[in-house]
């Protein structure tokens, strides 16, 4: 998919998200940022805020510097029952990525789009029935 402005809800990951917060894509922030201004409606997992704040303390960069992007979005629980569909996606998933998508299937594979810059996930997720999308590169 080249374009993801007709889904309902963008799940975005962790890989996004850190390009979007250290200024790695400029094309991603730009891509955020008109979505938060056509009030489309943004989610991630919990996963992403500690994927996020992992990667940031060990930059030594400060571990706020998400909160704004956070903020804007609706973030999705980590709970038992995720961790269990997490474990029935397909086998060639590393386990983090698991539970990215298990996340985004609770919003919907027909209502929504991940958006990730990793292409085992691009795959995965349009296998899966998602519409994709890589705002780093598309």
């Amino acid at each position: 998919m080249s374009s993801s402005e007709q889904v309902g809800i963008h799940y975005l990951d962790t890989s996004v998200i850190l390009r979007i917060i250290l200024g790695h894509s400029e094309a991603a922030a730009a891509w955020f940022d008109a979505r938060l201004h056509e009030g489309d409606r943004l989610a991630t997992s919990r996963l992403a805020v500690l994927e996020t704040v992992r990667v940031l303390r060990r930059e030594s960069l400060d571990t706020g510097l998400g909160d704004d992007i956070f903020s804007r979005m609706a973030l999705l629980p980590v709970d038992d029952a995720l961790l269990e569909d997490a474990g029935e996606i397909g086998p060639h998933v590393k386990s983090l990525d698991a539970l990215h998508l298990a996340s985004a299937l609770r919003i919907g594979a027909g209502s929504s789009a991940v958006v990730t810059h990793d292409v085992n996930m691009l795959r995965t997720a349009a296998q899966l029935g998602f519409d994709v999308y890589d705002p780093v590169t598309d």
